[in-house]
């Protein structure tokens, strides 16, 4: 009789350790925000969808300054894209390639592609995005190298680029874009031009 008295409180004491530590799962959950998730370890893929993803926006950048891309992502299907796994840190969600436009060539090496490499923002935390037909979603990136390059007063470099979405549920691959780095003093030149 007491041993199995004893083993009544013994399973009693473990229904109570899980169920404090299902407790501390879901507060840990709430902790994130309202809608945001924690990674989980695989997003299976979308068996239909319709994705563009294009640069737009300026595409001629200062040398010395911050450099900024922006990629559109458009859904080009006529029923809403549930993404459950973008990242709450826009920017990576995007993964961007680029290599130098060398004199005499007119398109891009496909061996001489560069991943411009960035870590992604932990705690890595992701909600779900909801894209309707014909709308989109615009992701900035950061190109590092453009604040570090000098360039020629009178002079510009000119870069192929493409970006790559970072998920695992859908995939999109933008076109090969050309991006220009001028000198301050011809992006200088330019502006007062353009006013």
């Amino acid at each position: 009789m007491k041993l199995s008295h004893c083993f009544l409180l013994a399973a009693a004491g473990i229904v109570l350790m899980q169920t404090a530590g299902c407790v501390r799962e879901v507060e840990k959950r709430e902790e994130l925000g309202v809608g945001v998730v924690a990674e989980l370890p695989e997003y299976p893929q979308l068996a239909r969808y319709k994705l563009s993803l294009q640069l737009v926006g300026s595409r001629t950048l200062t040398a010395g300054r911050p450099g900024r891309v922006t990629f559109s992502l458009r859904n080009t299907d006529d029923r809403p894209l549930r993404l459950v796994e973008w990242y709450a840190n826009e920017p990576d969600n995007l993964l961007i390639y680029c290599q130098p436009w060398l004199p005499g060539t007119t398109e891009p090496d496909e061996g001489l592609w560069i991943p411009l490499s960035f870590d992604v923002k932990r705690p890595a935390t992701r909600y779900p995005l909801e894209i309707v037909p014909g709308n989109n979603v615009l992701v900035t990136k950061e190109l590092p190298f453009v604040e570090k390059l000098v360039v020629s007063p009178e002079g510009e470099r000119r870069y192929f680029i493409k970006a790559v979405l970072n998920l695992h549920s859908v995939s999109a691959e933008s076109p090969v874009a050309a991006i220009a780095v001028e000198s301050p003093q011809r992006a200088a030149l330019r502006e007062k031009e353009e006013k």
